[in-house]
């Protein structure tokens, strides 16, 4: 790991990191196409998103410097692709980073994690759905992760007045 870099601690999130986790997520929605929410949530909301993902026992990760485990770098879940029972053991995964711990390492690392969380629990596909196709970033973090691109969606979302793609990705957690 490079010197700058700091050592990091994936781990569960938990409700006192939720504050720093609505504002991470919040200058995400305020400043880039890679969620195509326009308003951001309140902490309210981001509690009850987070309390419904982890009630169903579903992962939700957050990063931390060794040297400060009460610090929020990042944080990443996932939750199911779709509700009806034919999508059982396909997953969505979000991932997002505070703007100072971008391209360090950190959303890899968390998305590694749940990745792996979802394996042992037995499911069979995960799916990003990657906010703007120009989001070189966070398509080539997937494709570092072993997620191949499954098709775009053109046109789908409107943010910033531009109309804007979604690029979905999918890597497969069980061998075939």
């Amino acid at each position: 790991m490079a010197a700058n870099r700091p050592s990091l601690l994936i781990r569960p999130c938990f409700q006192q990191d939720l504050e720093t986790v609505q504002l991470i997520y919040a200058h995400h929605v305020l400043s880039s196409t890679g969620s195509f929410e326009l308003e951001p949530p309140s902490l309210d909301e981001m509690t009850a998103r987070w309390s419904h993902v982890v009630a169903q026992g579903w992962p939700w990760v957050v990063a931390s410097p060794t040297t400060d485990l009460t610090r929020v770098l990042g944080f990443a879940y996932a939750k199911p692709y779709h509700e009806r029972p034919a999508y059982a053991g396909t997953f969505e995964i979000s991932v997002y980073t505070a703007p100072t711990s971008m391209r360090q390492g950190a959303g890899a690392l968390m998305v590694n994690e749940v990745l792996h969380m979802l394996k042992g629990d037995g499911a069979r596909e995960a799916i990003a759905l990657i906010g703007d196709s120009a989001n070189a970033a966070s398509i080539g973090l997937h494709k570092k992760l072993g997620f191949v691109q499954a098709g775009t969606l053109t046109n789908v979302g409107e943010k910033f007045g531009r109309l804007l793609d979604v690029v979905i990705m999918q890597r497969s957690l069980v061998r075939r």
